[in-house]
């Protein structure tokens, strides 16, 4: 992905050479650290909530909220809090996002006829507040609609009433405070107001009132003791609470003939006057309503104020709304105020959907994959950890975890708009790198998280690896590195007596959000810090994934350069990320996997280019010398002539090496990660298999699996047919990398008309079909159907469908 990278090195090492003494610079980190940890300490982190607010540290506070309809018994079911697939919504999220200044989240909730805002914001001091607005929908005004705010401290401190709690509930108008202590905050205050005049809450005849503590007029205040690790349980809790309340009334009036109203019953009553360390605050309204919630440290001298919260808003949205403004750059036919909606959206709700995670996972490191039967297993997990991470995810309502390979997709959107928030993110990942290199490929850290995963898929082993994406966006960091420095004008040709300067100074990095660019010191630190885990990494990623060349008697231009998949069964390759895309049958040790050696292709790639721009020659040299024995191999291998495709390798009943060519996505990565030499004649042969819609195109983009495939739109369909943004993006890039420039020179004139053609219609496809079913359906979806475009898969899911803002800042066409 770089090119020119050794005036790029060059350039980066005479500048940390001259720059900066190594007091001045050690002070730089120490004063991107504070700014960095401070910016992005509070957020929406807990994504698999609709909203769920904590800071990055382990045991700490934790603070959501969650509504339902109050006039059924039986929405005590059905409250919103976990993100779900299930629950009937005409979108939700956020409209406008940015993690270190904070944004606004919109539910359109068709079956409570609700729609509602959470507006959230922090300041650098470390305060945060929330503005809570409902509207219902025409006709149902006289809903009424329970929302309920709580907090809950993990860990040492104390968190509890600031005035005693009446047990009928706080009469309307009146605030509720709640005042905390904690290791990390010192002390600290939370207010709750109960919003302005114009609010109404649920009224009811003295006849409809279950009980005087019960009136749900008045906004109920409970608290109790929860142990570490139970206080995202707090909607569980709350259906505890209201069914001890229920039971007990029950059992006091047995033969009452006037049914108390709904909304009486699912009124919080305080029974056992307990003061813990979870406190729920309930409020029911009839009509529009709002009210403000404010987080503010007792010693902060910029404290967020209710009456001031409009205003903040205000300020945070259009600041956002510049910032994005800034950095949009969208190209024809995209480039107008639909389409930058969309975008804004989108970005704002990968962003959304950061969280930050931690606890133990489970592992087992005992097991060894039976490859004979191939038949999946049941792995015995032991706790490991605790471990810590900072990741978006690819779903909040399906996903709400790290995932390894989706990781690198899904901030790539990111990087123009916060290049050192997705450095905190690849720092977070790469700290996760064991003594062995190995990290697993779904990070599923402490019971909250664990709580949305099915039991058989929870453990994680150390011999299963996930395609190195991770590298794949770093390329991209050090590429946008240099296109950030020559947009300076620096000239690389004068750089050999380059400005003197002795200190920076204080830098304020407020508003700075591409530091690394900025100061490549920065770049260049964490670069030799994580080097030699980054190496380790590698190395074991090659060493676990080896397949078999001398006992099979192949004999290509390297010796050592061949690689299968661990763990597969007959039905299934998770590791490879493309579960269910057909592979050989039977399966075998001797086979070979095309994708797999060009991930490893494409990681050398990395490593080659990190030690470039360390200085490290051996290293580079020795990465240089393996990435051209992959790329020579992959021809050797999986090259097929008479298929004009890259195939997968295996063995029939004679041992005797035989292709198995399922064309798809598989046939595509030496193409799309650009192992292939520009000017090949193997780029006309994968653009028209990319271009056949007998094959691999459809109008919606470019399918999975070829309609020519005997498992085409089989079993489960997943990766065989449907259309998934990620693998469509990096065809898109691939074209632009082989159709532009030099390389485009080396095409001859009909591949390169092709090539064009394709890039041009490809990515007006895609982007008009996601953009299409997001203003249907108000969400982004896992995947699209090849045959009409319809949404697939798990909702909500921005991760790599969210490369679509991407693609729509690439060039209309390779010209």
């Amino acid at each position: 992905m770089l090119r020119n990278l050794g005036l790029l090195v060059v350039f980066l090492s005479v500048l940390a050479n001259w720059c900066l003494a190594v007091e001045d610079k050690d002070q730089l980190i120490k004063d991107y650290e504070k700014y960095t940890k401070q910016s992005l300490l509070w957020g929406p982190y807990r994504p698999g909530n609709y909203l769920g607010i904590r800071p990055r540290i382990p045991h700490s506070l934790m603070a959501g909220l969650f509504w339902f309809n109050a006039d059924n018994i039986e929405n005590i079911h059905n409250i919103r809090h976990v993100c779900d697939q299930g629950q009937d919504f005409n979108g939700f999220g956020w409209s406008q996002y940015d993690p270190r200044i904070g944004g606004k989240q919109i539910f359109h909730d068709n079956e409570l006829k609700l729609d509602l805002t959470t507006d959230f914001i922090k300041n650098k001091e470390g305060s945060w507040a929330i503005k809570v607005k409902g509207v219902p929908r025409p006709g149902y005004e006289k809903n009424a609609n329970s929302i309920v705010f709580y907090a809950g401290l993990e860990g040492e401190g104390m968190l509890t009433s600031a005035v005693g709690a009446p047990s009928d509930g706080f009469k309307r108008g009146d605030p509720i405070k709640l005042i905390g202590q904690s290791d990390e905050f010192q002390g600290f205050e939370i207010d709750i107001n109960d919003g302005p005049n114009t609010n109404q809450h649920k009224f009811l005849n003295k006849k409809q009132i279950a009980d005087p503590d019960l009136n749900p007029s008045r906004t109920h205040y409970v608290s109790m003791r929860a142990p570490n690790d139970n206080v995202w349980k707090a909607k569980d809790i709350f259906n505890v609470l209201i069914s001890e309340s229920v039971n007990e009334i029950i059992a006091r009036n047995p033969d009452t003939k006037n049914i108390p109203h709904p909304s009486s019953l699912l009124t919080l009553r305080n029974l056992n006057g307990f003061e813990g360390n979870l406190h729920f605050i309930q409020k029911t309204f009839v009509g529009a309503f709002e009210f403000d919630i404010t987080f503010n440290l007792e010693e902060s001298s910029n404290k967020i104020e209710a009456e001031d919260l409009d205003l903040l808003i205000n300020q945070t949205l259009t600041k956002f709304d510049a910032k994005f403004n800034k950095v949009l750059d969208l190209q024809p036919p995209f480039n107008n105020a639909e389409y930058k909606k969309f975008s804004e959206e989108f970005i704002s709700n990968l962003m959304g959907g950061i969280g930050y995670f931690h606890g133990d996972h489970l592992v087992d490191r005992e097991t060894e994959f039976n490859e004979e039967k191939y038949e999946p297993i049941q792995l015995e997990g032991k706790p490991e950890g605790p471990f810590e991470l900072f990741s978006s995810v690819p779903s909040r309502t399906f996903f709400p975890r790290g995932f390894y390979w989706d990781e690198g997709f899904q901030l790539i959107p990111i990087l123009e708009y916060d290049t050192d928030l997705v450095l905190e993110i690849l720092k977070s990942w790469f700290n996760l790198i064991d003594d062995d290199g190995w990290i697993a490929r779904e990070q599923i850290l402490g019971p909250e998280a664990r709580s949305r995963v099915p039991s058989e898929f929870q453990v994680q082993n150390p011999n299963i690896a996930n395609p190195p994406t991770l590298m794949l966006l770093f390329t991209d960091l050090l590429k946008k590195a240099k296109e950030t420095q020559d947009s300076k004008d620096f000239s690389f040709g004068d750089i050999d007596e380059p400005e003197r300067v002795d200190k920076y100074g204080d830098i304020d990095f407020t508003d700075i959000t591409d530091a690394h660019l900025r100061y490549p010191e920065l770049l260049i630190n964490y670069a030799e810090n994580i080097y030699p885990k980054l190496q380790s990494h590698y190395e074991w990623f090659k060493r676990t994934q080896k397949g078999e060349l001398e006992e099979f008697e192949r004999e290509p231009f390297s010796p050592n350069e061949a690689y299968r998949w661990k763990g597969r069964t007959f039905t299934h390759n998770l590791a490879s990320g493309l579960d269910d895309y057909p592979r050989a049958l039977p399966p075998d040790i001797a086979e070979l996997n095309v994708d797999l050696i060009s991930w490893v292709g494409t990681m050398t790639r990395s490593m080659k280019q990190i030690a470039e721009l360390l200085g490290k020659t051996e290293d580079a040299a020795k990465y240089s010398k393996i990435e051209y024995d992959i790329q020579r191999n992959i021809e050797d291998l999986h090259w097929s002539k008479k298929d004009k495709t890259y195939c997968d390798v295996s063995v029939d009943q004679t041992d005797r090496d035989v292709f198995y060519c399922a064309k798809g996505y598989i046939s595509l990565f030496p193409f799309t990660l650009k192992l292939i030499e520009p000017g090949s004649e193997h780029i006309r042969d994968i653009i028209e298999l990319i271009a056949d819609p007998e094959e691999l195109w459809s109008q919606y983009g470019i399918r999975s699996l070829s309609k020519s495939n005997e498992f085409y739109r089989t079993h489960e369909q997943y990766w065989r047919g449907p259309v998934w943004i990620n693998i469509n993006y990096l065809v898109l890039d691939s074209l632009l990398h082989y159709g532009t420039g030099e390389n485009g020179a080396k095409l001859d004139p009909e591949t390169w008309d092709l090539a064009n053609k394709t890039y041009t219609e490809l990515r007006r496809n895609v982007v008009e079909n996601v953009y299409k079913q997001w203003k249907s359906t108000g969400f982004a979806y896992e995947q699209y159907d090849d045959q009409n475009g319809k949404p697939r898969g798990a909702k909500h899911f921005l991760g790599w469908t969210g490369l679509v803002t991407v693609m729509m800042k690439m060039p209309e066409s390779l010209k």
